[in-house]
């Protein structure tokens, strides 16, 4: 075997190998908490609109202001791009290293492959909510006075919701790629299995 991603030993649901299949599935899982995040706004969530935080990011908020479709853009690319390194990120170093230190997730099995795109979604979280929000977007609104607090618990008005809406965010993301990349043995059918033992494909 050539280990737990090898290419003749695990078949994936996208791509033919891990490298392909993490970059597929990464963009797909990035778009569609992308998506998610643009709707908060109808379910009176905090709008998490990644794109123009990171065209706010490089082109500065004059600019981004005054010129918004090449904002969406520019910080949409940068957005995505960042979306699949983290996806190849996982792919091709936590979901393996997972299995290694959580024994009962080292099966490569769609549930096992959903919780640790679950798992990574959270740590992802973290990693907003703690470092890229209060350490970016925060010094970058406080001028204008919309302020993200400690760990993300305001975004604006809408206090420590924002938290939990980012969370929402990267919990759609992780969950999505965790579904999409799907490593299970070559020789094994796909099957989820429930708890009355009956396979589900």
């Amino acid at each position: 075997m050539e280990g737990e991603h090898g290419n003749s030993d695990v078949k994936f649901l996208i791509g033919h190998n891990a490298g392909r299949s993490a970059i597929i599935a990464a963009f797909i899982a990035t778009h569609i908490a992308t998506m998610a995040g643009l709707w908060f706004g109808g379910a009176r969530l905090p709008q998490f609109d990644f794109n123009t935080l990171n065209g706010y990011l490089v082109l500065g908020l004059n600019y981004g202001f005054a010129n918004p479709a090449i904002n969406f853009v520019v910080g949409g690319i940068i957005h995505y791009t960042s979306g699949i390194i983290w996806g190849v990120v996982f792919a091709l170093i936590v979901h393996p290293a997972i299995g290694r230190f959580i024994k009962p997730l080292a099966a490569l099995t769609p549930v096992n492959n959903y919780i640790k795109g679950v798992l990574w979604g959270i740590v992802l979280w973290i990693i907003s909510s703690a470092f890229w929000m209060p350490l970016l977007i925060g010094p970058l609104f406080a001028p204008i006075g919309v302020g993200v607090g400690p760990f993300l618990t305001s975004f604006g008005p809408y206090g420590v919701q924002a938290l939990f809406t980012n969370l929402l965010w990267h919990s759609i993301y992780g969950i999505n790629l965790g579904l999409l990349f799907s490593p299970t043995p070559a020789g094994g059918s796909r099957t989820w299995r429930s708890t009355s033992g009956v396979g589900v494909r």
